[in-house]
């Protein structure tokens, strides 16, 4: 059993609701509250998304600015390649073709 002091807390608790409850201005406050804990919520949520959205945009730019680097950079070293092999073809030796173009030729 529930001793005097414990049961007059719980009662003065219960009326305390009780009270809450009939107080329209304290619903209209909680409300309001409720409110305003969805609106930030939401407000987050989108803040989450727009940021998630603007790094997926970043980094597939990176990644294409990347790879296009990657593609001119293969792109130049076969180009370079054909070219001395057509030079060598003329008989020029490897040592004039690296005078000329400073690169360093594949075996």
């Amino acid at each position: 059993m529930l001793r005097t002091a414990e049961m007059s807390a719980l009662d003065r608790a219960i009326d305390d609701l009780y009270n809450m409850n009939n107080n329209e201005k304290l619903k209209e406050l909680a409300r309001m509250r409720e409110k305003a804990m969805h609106d930030k919520a939401s407000e987050l949520e989108e803040a989450i998304q727009t940021g998630e959205e603007r790094g997926l945009a970043k980094g597939r730019a990176e990644g294409r600015a990347e790879g296009e680097a990657m593609g001119i950079a293969k792109g130049r070293a076969e180009r370079d390649n054909e070219i001395s092999d057509k030079m060598k073809k003329f008989g020029l030796s490897d040592e004039d073709i690296r005078k000329i173009f400073n690169i360093k030729l594949r075996k």
